[in-house]
């Protein structure tokens, strides 16, 4: 994505709904801030920051007068930011690996299998002291380590959510009615997270480490 998604005109946001379409089975509608925070499982705060980010507004609210967002625009709209995250991350591994390149007098397009002996040690050497480095500082993590504290984490957000009505129920007189809609919600956001971290997992898949790449993929 090229356009600047800070500012977008209603014909680009047309062709972001077009690229990042609802989920399948969800029905478009306008909702309020707070409405929409509920939608996607945020704080109303940070759909006060996506607004400061330029995300569409259908009409804008004050003095009592409730926003009025388009569900499709705000979802296409943070998607495409996403995206153009991802990118701007690429790009980063990308000048990085340049750099690293760049200390041992490589070119654009070699790979390591091009280079004499003595030119991949070096560079290995700068891409292993630049991991330790960071790990050192703890920038760079173990994908082990990432996966077993979501797990845990996961863990712990799904059986409070689950326990929840009951505990709730058991402490406060609810109508049966009040307890099912919370046991739905809590199902609902136990789902997303699982499906969130499964997710991140699809978009960081494990590469074979003998793979031959160029020198500037990170």
């Amino acid at each position: 994505m090229t356009e600047n998604i800070s500012e977008l005109t209603e014909s680009q946001i047309e062709t972001i709904v077009a690229r990042y379409p609802l989920p399948e089975g969800v029905a478009d509608c306008v909702m309020t801030r707070e409405e929409l925070a509920d939608a996607v499982a945020v704080s109303l705060p940070t759909i006060t920051e996506w607004i400061g980010r330029g995300m569409p507004v259908r009409e804008r609210g004050g003095q009592g007068k409730p926003y009025e967002l388009v569900l499709s625009h705000c979802w296409a709209w943070r998607q495409a930011w996403k995206a153009q995250e991802d990118l701007r991350s690429e790009q980063v591994k990308r000048t990085q690996a340049a750099m690293r390149l760049a200390l041992v007098g490589g070119a654009a397009g070699d790979s390591l299998e091009a280079l004499d002996p003595k030119t991949r040690r070096e560079i290995l050497s700068v891409q292993i002291e630049q991991e330790r480095f960071q790990r050192e500082r703890n920038e760079l993590l173990k994908r082990d380590d990432v996966a077993e504290t979501l797990d845990q984490l996961y863990a712990v957000i799904r059986d409070t959510m689950e326990s929840a009505p009951d505990r709730i129920e058991r402490r406060e007189t609810l109508p049966p009615k009040v307890t099912s809609a919370l046991v739905d919600i809590c199902d609902e956001l136990v789902d997303e997270l699982r499906r969130q971290i499964t997710d991140f997992w699809a978009k960081r898949p494990v590469t074979s480490a003998t793979k031959k790449v160029d020198l500037f993929d990170a």
